[in-house]
């Protein structure tokens, strides 16, 4: 069994937290967006026959799973950043000259 580090086990709390965030509630963009996802979705499962309808599906979650695969390396390396940015702020110096 692989040990976690203290910045990883940071990392997973806080997308566990983040990936909870209904969306749809915070940004009209996302919330308009979503809708209309969701009628083009529904006009090309009426359009499509049954098989095809399954391969749309499978298109789908596969698109989703890499939107949340970008979206967790984008908060990894958001968070990484600030971490890296605060320890250096804190480390500074002022030189005399």
């Amino acid at each position: 069994m692989r040990k976690e580090s203290l910045f990883e086990s940071a990392m997973d709390s806080m997308e566990d937290v983040s990936l909870n965030i209904p969306l749809q509630q915070i940004s009209n963009d996302y919330y308009y967006s979503d809708i209309a996802a969701k009628q083009c979705e529904d006009e090309l499962r009426a359009a499509l026959p049954q098989n095809l309808q399954l391969i749309l599906s499978r298109l789908a979650d596969k698109n989703d799973e890499r939107e949340a695969a970008c979206m967790a390396v984008s908060y990894r390396q958001g968070f990484s950043d600030s971490i890296r940015f605060i320890m250096q702020a804190l480390s500074w110096e002022p030189s005399r000259r």
